[in-house]
């Protein structure tokens, strides 16, 4: 009996691409600065998610993402003209789930940077305070 084997790289590479696109936790990366220009639609970071949030709610682009390595967790927030959204970047500790940081404000475009000290497991949030609407975020990770 003969057995043929199936070798699909291209098929491969589109796999991986939308794996690191939709999955940060298990996907692999290099950290990138994003630009001042790029910081404006959040575009230029390593991963990007666009939903959806109503006022008084809150959006988990990714469930959870780990950073391997000690560095910079860099994420951008663009929501709505006129809605007030804020970015919520927490831990998964010993001591449960915790905020290590918060972008808020007035403007659009938010963005927070946290410094990692330890490896471990992270969650963004975006929290709609005021409205509701679609948004982008972007993140880099270490």
């Amino acid at each position: 009996m003969r057995r043929h084997r199936l070798i699909a790289t291209a098929g491969a590479a589109v796999f991986a691409a939308s794996l690191a696109t939709t999955s940060p936790a298990i996907a692999a990366q290099t950290t990138t600065v994003p630009t001042a220009a790029a910081v404006a639609d959040c575009t230029d970071y390593t991963f990007t998610m666009s939903g959806r949030v109503v006022e008084g709610s809150t959006a988990i682009p990714w469930n959870y993402f780990i950073a391997a390595q000690a560095g910079t967790i860099s994420a951008c927030l663009d929501g709505p003209d006129g809605a007030d959204f804020d970015l919520v970047l927490r831990h998964f500790g010993t001591d449960g789930l915790r905020t290590v940081a918060t972008s808020s404000g007035e403007e659009d475009v938010k963005t927070l940077s946290y410094e990692v000290g330890d490896p471990g497991a992270y969650r963004i949030e975006v929290v709609a305070t005021e409205g509701s609407g679609d948004y982008t975020v972007g993140l880099t990770i270490p």
